[in-house]
């Protein structure tokens, strides 16, 4: 089963990397779902980069289902991942959505 476990995640995990490189890399920040393209261009390379950030965090969580499929030495590893998952999401939605706009000079 771990090799089924293994195809299917690593399926998910490479999507997130290529969704990450494309928007941090290739600046096609308007696959960042709700995005009207309201940015002045550092504050977008900033948006960009805290996505794909977002993303590969998320890749690295769902490695961790991987590794517990193979050894099964991780202890409650859905939990972890969605934890993980949760945090970044949640820190991404604070910085951009709670946080004060800077000041314009």
């Amino acid at each position: 089963m771990a090799i089924v476990d293994t195809v299917v995640i690593g399926h998910v995990v490479a999507l997130l990397l290529l969704l990450a490189w494309a928007i941090h890399a290739r600046g096609k920040v308007g696959l960042i779902a709700g995005y009207d393209g309201g940015l002045p261009p550092d504050r977008e390379a900033e948006l960009a980069r805290d996505a794909a950030a977002v993303l590969v965090v998320s890749a690295a969580a769902a490695g961790l289902l991987v590794v517990d499929a193979w050894i099964g030495a991780v202890p409650r590893p859905g939990l972890l991942v969605t934890v993980a998952i949760g945090a970044a999401v949640a820190w991404f939605l604070w910085t951009w959505n709670g946080r004060a706009e800077p000041p314009a000079e």
